[in-house]
C-alpha cells in the first residue's frame, strides 16, 4: 500500500509536469522533470511485489524487475542532473542542448551496460526485492551488476544536491526546490549505503532500513515536486476571491471588454486573463474621468492626448505608501458603484495615482487596488446592519 502511495504521488508531479509542458513551449527543463519523476516513480513501482512477480513472469526472466529498478534509477539521476545543470546554467540554449544530449548519452551507456552485466550474471530464484537485495548485497553475494549503476548514482545526484542547494531560496520556486534538494539528498545516502554494501563492507545500516530511507526519499522528493502546483492553485484562488469585487464593478460599467474572453486552461492563467480586463476597464474609467476634468480647446479637442501623458516619463506615482495610493484608486471606484461608467469622477485622483510604484510590477499593482476594493466593499456591507440597528433604536 505504501509503495502504491508513492508511486500514485510521482505519478501525479509527472502528469501535473507533463499537462504543464503541452500547455506550454516544451524545454529541456520539463523534460528533464518528467523523466526523474516518472523514472522514479517506475523504481516504486518495480517494487510492489504482485507487478514484479507479473513482469518477471511475462519477461522469462526472474527477478529482471531489480534490473529495471536499476536502469530507472540511472534515468531518474540523469534526468535531475539535466535539469539542474540546465536550471543554473547562462549558456546559450543550443550549447545547453547539446551539454544534456552529452549527459543523457553517458546515461545510456551506463544503464546498457549494467543491464547486460544483471543479465549476464544470470538467473537466481524468483524472490521479492528485499530478499534479493539482501543476498546479493551481502557477504558472499555477486553484488557487481550494482557497482556501476550506483557510482554514477552517487555522482550524478551529488551534483544535483549542491546546485539544488545553492540555488534554493524563500521564493515559491526556491522552496520546492530545497524540498526536492532534501528528497535527493536521502537518495543518495541510501545509494551510499547500498554502493558500500555492494564494495563488500558492512555498516550500521542494513538494506531494509536503506529501503525505508529511500521510499521516505521518494514522498519527499514527489512532495517538492507537487509544491509549486498546490502553491500555485490555493494561490490562485486566493487571488480570484480578492479580485472579484473590482471586477464584478468594472465588468458591469464595461461589459464590452470582455467580449471574445474565453479563460480556460491553469487556474493561473485564468487569473492573469481577468487581470488584464481589471486592467483595460480602469484605463477606460481613467480615459473617461480625465476627459471630463481637463479643459478642452476652442475646437472642442482635448488639450493633451491621454495616451501620450500616461506615458510620460515625468508622471511619476505619488510619494505615497503604496497601499495609500491603491486605496485612493480603489475608493475612487467605490465612489462610482452601482451607476453608468464614470460616476465619482469627482473623486478622480489623477492619472498619476494609477501609475505602480517602482517596487510593484503591473501584477501587483491590480492585485493591490482589488485587495484595497474588495476591504471597501466589505466595510460598507458591515455598516449597512450596524445603521439599520441604530435606526431601528432610534424609533
Amino acid at each position: 500500500m505504501i509503495v502504491w502511495v508513492i508511486a500514485g504521488l510521482l505519478g501525479l508531479a509527472t502528469g501535473l509536469r507533463i499537462g504543464w509542458a503541452l500547455v506550454n513551449k516544451q524545454s529541456l527543463v520539463s523534460t528533464a522533470m518528467i523523466l526523474a519523476l516518472g523514472s522514479l516513480g517506475l523504481v516504486a513501482a518495480l517494487n510492489w511485489q504482485p507487478l514484479t512477480l507479473l513482469i518477471d513472469t511475462l519477461l522469462r526472466w526472474p527477478n529482471i524487475s531489480i534490473g529495471l529498478s536499476q536502469v530507472a534509477l540511472v534515468a531518474c539521476a540523469a534526468g535531475s542532473c539535466v535539469m539542474i545543470t540546465t536550471v543554473s546554467s547562462s549558456r546559450a540554449p543550443a550549447t545547453a542542448r547539446r551539454i544534456a544530449v552529452a549527459q543523457y548519452g553517458v546515461a545510456a551507456v551506463i544503464a546498457a551496460v549494467s543491464l547486460a552485466v544483471f543479465l549476464s550474471a544470470g538467473q537466481q530464484p524468483e524472490m521479492s526485492p528485499e530478499e534479493y537485495l539482501r543476498r546479493n548485497l551481502g557477504s558472499g553475494g555477486n553484488a557487481l551488476p550494482w557497482l556501476l549503476p550506483l557510482l554514477y548514482v552517487l555522482m550524478a545526484l551529488s551534483l544535483v544536491v549542491w546546485a539544488g542547494l545553492r540555488h534554493s531560496n524563500r521564493t515559491r520556486r526556491g522552496r520546492a526546490l530545497f524540498v526536492f534538494t532534501v528528497g535527493i539528498v536521502l537518495i543518495v545516502l541510501a545509494s551510499a549505503f547500498f554502493l558500500l554494501r555492494a564494495a563488500g563492507t558492512t555498516g550500521p545500516v542494513g538494506v531494509g532500513a536503506a529501503a525505508t530511507l529511500l521510499g521516505c526519499a521518494m514522498l519527499i522528493v514527489a512532495a517538492g515536486s507537487l509544491l509549486p502546483s498546490l502553491e500555485d492553485w490555493f494561490g490562485a484562488h486566493r487571488e480570484l476571491r480578492t479580485i472579484q469585487p473590482i471586477l464584478d464593478e468594472l465588468g458591469h460599467r464595461h461589459p464590452d471588454v470582455g467580449i471574445g474572453v474565453r479563460p480556460r486552461g491553469p487556474l493561473a492563467f485564468r487569473v492573469a486573463e481577468r487581470m488584464s480586463l481589471i486592467s483595460d476597464a480602469l484605463f477606460l474609467e481613467a480615459t473617461a474621468a480625465d476627459g471630463a476634468l481637463r479643459p478642452v480647446d476652442s475646437s472642442g479637442a482635448d488639450v493633451t492626448d491621454l495616451e501620450d501623458l500616461i506615458t510620460r516619463e515625468d508622471l511619476e506615482a505619488p510619494d505615497v505608501p503604496p497601499a495609500e495610493q491603491a486605496r485612493a484608486v480603489a475608493e475612487w471606484i467605490f465612489a462610482g458603484r452601482g451607476g453608468a461608467a464614470g460616476d465619482g469622477r469627482a473623486k478622480f485622483p489623477g492619472l498619476a495615482w494609477l501609475r505602480q510604484p517602482s517596487t510593484f510590477s503591473d501584477r501587483e499593482w491590480i492585485l493591490e487596488i482589488a485587495r484595497q476594493y474588495r476591504t471597501l466593499t466589505a466595510d460598507a456591507v458591515h455598516a449597512v446592519p450596524e445603521r439599520a440597528g441604530q435606526g431601528a433604536v432610534a424609533d
